[in-house]
This record gives C-alpha cells, sequence and structure tokens, in this order.
C-alpha cells in the first residue's frame, strides 16, 4: 500500500500533464478559430449575404462539434486509431482545413502517403509545431497563405512552413506580443528533445519560414524511405 501511495502523485501529475497538452493542441486551434470567425461575422455581417452567413455558422457548428470530440478523446485518453481509425496525416489534415475554413485563409498541406515511420513522440511534437506555427501565422502575422510540407527520409523527416504575413524581427520577436502562445522558445525545445533542430527565417514585411528536422529511429524504417 506505501508504494502504491507513492505513485499516486506521480500517475496524477503525468495524466493532468497528459490531459494539458491535449487540450492545448487538439482543442486550442478550434476555440481560436472559432474565435476569429465569429470576430469575422460580426465585422462583415452587415456586407454578407445569407448563404455566406449560414455557411459562417456552419464552419463554426462545426468546429465546436470537433472540439467537443476531441476533449472526449483527451479526457478518456482516446488513441487516433481508438477515434475510428484516422491517421496523424489526417489528423493534421482535418485540423489545417479547419482553421483555413474559419479564417478565410489557403493553407497548403503536403505529405507522404504513410506516417507509419513516425513515432508517437515525433507525431506529438510536429502536431504541436504545426499547430503553434500556424496559428501564429494567422493570428499574429496576418497571412493570407500558409505552405505546410512534411517529407521523410531513411534517417529524418523535415518539416517546413511557410506564410506570407508580416514577418518579425528574429532578435527581438517584434513585432509579435509578448503573449504570443506555445512560442518559438517552445518549439525549439521539442525539436531538440528528439535530437533534432528548428530554424527560422523572418524580417518584418517578409514573412516567416520554419524548417524542423527530426532524426529517425531505424526501428520505425519498416517499408524503407518515403
Amino acid at each position: 500500500m506505501a508504494m502504491q501511495s507513492g505513485l499516486e502523485p506521480y500517475v496524477l501529475f503525468e495524466e493532468r500533464h497528459r490531459i494539458a497538452e491535449e487540450l492545448h493542441d487538439r482543442i486550442g486551434p478550434h476555440l481560436f478559430g472559432i474565435a476569429c470567425a465569429v470576430h469575422s461575422a460580426q465585422q462583415d455581417v452587415d456586407c454578407m449575404t445569407d448563404e455566406q452567413l449560414r455557411e459562417q455558422l456552419r464552419a463554426i457548428q462545426e468546429s465546436a462539434i470537433a472540439a467537443s470530440r476531441e476533449l472526449r478523446a483527451a479526457i478518456y485518453g482516446l488513441s487516433l486509431s481508438e477515434k475510428g481509425g484516422l491517421s496523424w496525416i489526417g489528423s493534421v489534415e482535418s485540423l489545417l482545413a479547419t482553421q483555413a475554413r474559419l479564417n478565410g485563409v489557403r493553407i497548403r498541406f503536403r505529405a507522404p502517403d504513410s506516417d507509419r515511420r513516425l513515432s508517437v513522440h515525433h507525431q506529438k511534437a510536429l502536431y504541436r509545431i504545426i499547430s503553434e506555427a500556424v496559428g501564429n501565422a494567422i493570428r499574429h502575422g496576418a497571412c493570407t497563405i500558409v505552405e505546410v510540407k512534411l517529407t521523410m527520409r531513411r534517417s529524418a523527416v523535415t518539416l517546413r512552413i511557410s506564410d506570407n504575413g508580416t514577418g518579425f524581427d528574429e532578435r527581438t520577436g517584434q513585432p509579435r506580443p509578448k503573449n504570443s502562445g506555445f512560442g518559438l522558445g517552445n518549439m525549439k525545445a521539442l525539436a531538440s528533445s528528439l535530437g533534432g533542430n528548428l530554424q527560422i527565417d523572418s524580417s518584418i514585411g517578409e514573412g516567416t519560414r520554419i524548417v524542423v528536422r527530426l532524426p529517425l529511429d531505424e526501428a520505425h524504417d519498416g517499408t524503407g524511405p518515403n
């Protein structure tokens, strides 16, 4: 009983940490999109047709349903396969499609046919980086186009994200506000935790380009290079 009692605080901490990550990664983007879509509708309602307004409301409803579904998954710890067989690449496509629709931006996503060579840790890290980078491009960069490209080789996976937004001064982080969410520093730490690196190329008025390179474990190389 003493051993079980000692483990309980650790288990609770791990579970709280997992749920916090799930809330940030999978529900935060939906809530952000809903807030932006509502604000846009409020600003443009006088010049929107009835059909445009209905379409906006449908998009908001779909995102709210998705957020509710992700909330249940986070609470009960469901894996991607337990949520109806949606692949990791499929979940990224769904996230980006929702962000594009709710925020009125174009998001191009290119990825390999299979994500089987990515470990769970790679999937979580890349998902968080994509979510935060795209969110920052929309929220702080005021972009209209975002390009996300994922490529995999025998020994590494590379993620490239670029946007046509306002950009920022890499030395100071300006003009982005200090409370810019998950943050560039944390994205770099995520990449570093998997033995990789994250590079940023940005300047005011020139958009932002992010390149993430992560080494792949040979144990996940079940089908050869993609």
